[in-house]
């Protein structure tokens, strides 16, 4: 490179086919400023910082150091992210305070969120959701030992952190750090950029509400297994506001996401490890948890005080007929009432280390269900909706729902019924010709 000289010294963690692919890309002659894909996915103001760091005494852009800050963002330890992080947020790393690592959060949430308009993986996004999941992601330097139901109502603190807590911090934010892994491995091209499961596969005709950073938010939440993939199984959009429609759509799906957009602004909802059942108890996993979208991103999760994490059931007499997560009869988490567009929640949750979702008593606006990982195999034998009590079968057709497999279940029935009748026949003809 023109401005390499002769004391050219590679980074210690990258090998000669990284340096060769980084020469590939830079520019021949000493460039000032950075280049595409860089100019694509971060902002102006964070290209400028970025640049300074790379330039040498002339003011050109460095191949020592383009190489060097490669190896660190690539292939070295958390120091040299923290210390990214901290040259973004335009602070020293004695003033380093939560609020300064929050902006230095959302500009690597931008340039992640602007990565995937180009590689046009998952478009949509709005500057609010942005805002929310890096406001969720520097919770703990914000709420230093505090849990998010106590902190929901609360005002954001600016703290001054010290290097112990930033470290601490970081280690346990993958979802931070693998979004800087994505961007950068994007903007060096080394290699091949392999896809991380920070982002699902969709189905590209799939409707959602959805935001690119909620999709992201949820899914680094869910168990590693399920990550991968996302099902569209109930959407009111597509569906219609039909309790019925979603009784046959989300039993035996396996694990779900279920999302409430109520009328008053709230997005809400719980993920259950467990497939949906329609019965009179409650059942599911420790893995279950309940989570806020808007107005803030948080995750909660369950508490050691009962296991009623998830209830499914339908029109009885004496129990309640609905969808529910978390608490207990009456004091659900949230609820989704059989008579659809009804959604309650309570202000504190047994089940649940959770904040009011929502309204106590609000109106939905719209609910999706996602069955997520990959579609389980459904076992010989396993029960499906027609097999429910007859009074809860009663009244699904009574809302509207036709059981097409149950027609053809009753044809089968009757087909084996005249088998054995002209079985009996026959050996009844058998016998007379013996005699």
């Amino acid at each position: 490179m023109g401005n390499e000289g002769s004391s050219f010294s590679p980074h210690s963690l990258l090998n000669k086919s990284d340096i060769e692919k980084l020469r590939q890309t830079f520019p021949k002659s000493a460039p000032s400023h950075l280049w595409p894909p860089w100019t694509s996915v971060f902002d102006p103001n964070t290209l400028n910082l970025i640049e300074k760091g790379l330039c040498d005494s002339s003011g050109k852009l460095s191949f020592q150091n383009y190489q060097q800050l490669a190896g660190d963002m690539l292939k070295a330890g958390v120091d040299e992210k923290l210390n990214f992080l901290i040259k973004i947020s335009q602070t020293k790393k004695e003033d380093v305070t939560s609020e300064s690592i929050k902006q230095a959060v959302l500009k690597i949430m931008v340039a992640f969120a602007e990565l995937h308009k180009v590689t046009k993986k998952f478009p949509f996004s709005t500057e609010k959701d942005l805002n929310d999941l890096s406001e969720s992601i520097v919770h703990d330097l914000v709420f230093p030992s505090q849990k998010r139901k106590a902190t929901f109502s609360k005002d954001p603190e600016v703290n001054s952190i010290d290097a112990d807590d930033l470290e601490k911090w970081f280690l346990n934010q993958p979802l931070l750090e693998t979004a800087m892994k994505d961007v950068f491995n994007y903007c060096f091209q080394i290699s091949v950029p392999q896809p991380s499961n920070l982002t699902p596969i969709i189905p590209r005709d799939s409707k959602t509400s959805l935001s690119m950073q909620q999709v992201l938010f949820l899914n680094s939440a869910l168990p590693h297994e399920f990550r991968s993939i996302w099902r569209p199984l109930f959407n009111t959009e597509i569906h219609g506001e039909s309790f019925s429609k979603l009784v046959g759509a989300i039993p035996n799906q396996g694990p779900t996401l279920v999302i409430v957009w109520d009328k008053t602004g709230n997005v809400f909802g719980g993920f259950a490890a467990s497939s949906w059942k329609v019965g009179p108890k409650f059942y599911g996993k420790q893995e279950n948890f309940l989570f806020h979208l808007h107005p803030k991103m948080n995750i909660y999760e369950t508490t050691p005080f009962n296991t009623n994490y998830q209830y499914f059931n339908l029109k009885q007499k004496t129990l309640p007929n609905g969808l529910g997560m978390g608490g207990q009869f009456e004091y659900f988490g949230f609820w989704i009432d059989s008579e659809f567009g009804l959604v309650k929640t309570s202000p504190t949750c047994s089940t649940y280390h959770s904040a009011p979702l929502g309204e106590l008593d609000g109106q939905i606006r719209n609910l999706e269900v996602w069955g997520v990982g990959e579609e389980e195999e459904k076992e010989e034998g396993m029960k499906s909706v027609l097999d429910m009590d007859p009074e809860a079968q009663a009244v699904l057709e009574m809302m509207g729902k036709t059981f097409h497999s149950k027609a053809i279940r009753e044809v089968d029935q009757a087909e084996e019924e005249k088998k054995k009748q002209d079985a009996r026949h026959g050996d009844e003809g058998f016998q007379d010709s013996d005699n």
